[in-house]
């Protein structure tokens, strides 16, 4: 069955299963080479032409990938014509890259390294709407020449800045404000919420027992909780919830130092939020459990802390492995050259796989995978008269437990996937040594002119 053609100008061909022509195969073929050549085999527009493609020059995945069919474009919103006029930065933050767990991450070139050595800013091309794309079959991905290498008078890219935004679009004081600070608010609401979610389920199984439900409750409310965070700020912020996975991209992925910090501060104060929203939906069942405010009854569910045969080395290689098997899967997701799940799905796979580590790497240590999870909680402890003696069991595992382990691990498991698998140039792994090569070049050049 081969040899069979779809194409509507040999009707017998497609009826009946006959063979073409040599001279009919010949053609076609040759008109297969022409397209392959001259057009990107994707859905969306080329990388170099934002014309779409049309429908009979498209390609699709693989039929025998186990990611499935590429998924359907994003559902069609109404949007009044008079809407833009009264809401001007609707839509706007498209314009710029969003480095986030909700969609494929943002395809950046960092700085140092252009092809001629020179310095310039990040610049990035924007993408689609949706959050997956058919995946391009290997024999099928496009070349792209030298002379496309940084064209800044490209169309298609675009300079990243900073939006200052004009006064003029704003309703108000507060959406002046807003503007400024959106990213950040919505990475703190977005943390105060998945934290929340796991604390109460973990403060209800500690306090409730049996009643409440066992260990599978808990493991089941952190990774619902950390899809609803992804759900609630994806689109904005991005929602990390991490600082481990903001570390981890501004390393490999080229997110901006500068965001990475703000986002490190929101997410610990997100989860100082939710520890204590926490305390005070569960204030009276604790007193109930343990009127003297004990550690071990009460204070596990605000933080973590490994089991008292768990030696030191076995917790920390614990979370070092469950951190870099969660950024390796991140990575692995948010990369589109991959196999990216379909649209809307990012925030709910994510979730099932904090779940399957909470099962596999909770129950030595109360599984962290987040030092924002275990911080901004313990610090609602300690003010909760838990005392001092909080940060310094198991020598401090607070820091070299749920930061230095998990942090490590987290690089690990990202430097891992692209040693093996990536293969875009804004991670260091692909550096181009560029800088090398111009200098020698400046030389030759030199030589050449005194010659």
């Amino acid at each position: 069955m081969a040899g069979l053609t779809s194409d509507d100008s040999h009707p017998h061909s497609r009826d009946y299963g006959l063979q073409p022509s040599s001279h009919q195969q010949q053609k076609e073929d040759q008109q297969d080479q022409q397209n392959t050549i001259h057009h990107h085999p994707t859905d969306r527009a080329s990388t170099y032409n934002l014309e779409p493609r049309p429908s009979h020059q498209r390609s699709h995945a693989p039929s025998h990938s186990i990611a499935g069919p590429p998924d359907p474009s994003a559902n069609d919103v109404y949007i009044d014509p008079e809407y833009h006029k009264h809401n001007p930065r609707y839509m706007k933050n498209q314009e710029e890259p969003i480095w986030g767990l909700a969609k494929p991450l943002p395809r950046v070139v960092r700085s140092g390294t252009k092809r001629d050595g020179s310095q310039d800013h990040e610049m990035y091309q924007p993408e689609s709407k949706g959050e997956s794309e058919a995946v391009p079959a290997m024999d099928q991905t496009p070349h792209l020449g030298d002379d496309h290498w940084m064209d800044e008078g490209e169309e298609h890219k675009v300079r990243h800045t900073e939006d200052k935004g004009d006064e003029g679009e704003n309703l108000n004081r507060w959406s002046k404000v807003r503007m400024m600070v959106r990213a950040p608010l919505a990475e703190w609401l977005a943390t105060t919420v998945a934290m929340l979610i796991g604390l109460c389920g973990t403060l209800s199984v500690g306090t409730g027992g049996t009643a409440a439900g066992g260990r599978i409750c808990l493991y089941w409310s952190w990774g619902f909780g950390i899809m609803v965070g992804i759900y609630l700020a994806g689109g904005v912020s991005g929602a990390h919830l991490n600082p481990a996975i903001s570390i981890a991209l501004w390393i490999f992925r080229g997110f901006p130092s500068k965001q990475c910090a703000y986002y490190i501060v929101a997410q610990l104060l997100g989860a100082l939020t939710a520890g204590g929203l926490a305390y005070c939906i569960y204030r009276d069942s604790i007193i109930n459990l343990a009127p003297g405010v004990s550690l071990g009854a009460t204070g596990l569910g605000f933080y973590t802390e490994p089991l008292a045969f768990v030696r030191n080395v076995t917790a920390f290689f614990n979370e070092f492995v469950s951190a870099a098997i969660l950024l390796c899967t991140i990575f692995a997701m948010g990369d589109n050259s991959n196999a990216p799940p379909g649209a809307g799905m990012h925030s709910f796979i994510i979730g099932l796989i904090i779940f399957v580590l909470d099962i596999g790497f909770g129950y030595n240590t109360g599984g962290c995978f987040n030092p924002a999870r275990d911080l901004g909680p313990r610090l609602v402890a300690l003010m909760a008269g838990y005392g001092g003696e909080i940060f310094k069991e198991r020598n401090g595992w607070w820091f070299w437990g749920s930061w230095l382990a998990t942090i490590s691990g987290a690089l690990a498991g990202a430097a891992m996937y692209d040693i093996c698998i990536f293969i875009g140039g804004e991670s260091p792994v692909n550096f181009p040594r560029h800088k090398k090569k111009s200098k020698k070049g400046d030389l030759e050049s030199g030589k050449n002119v005194q010659s």
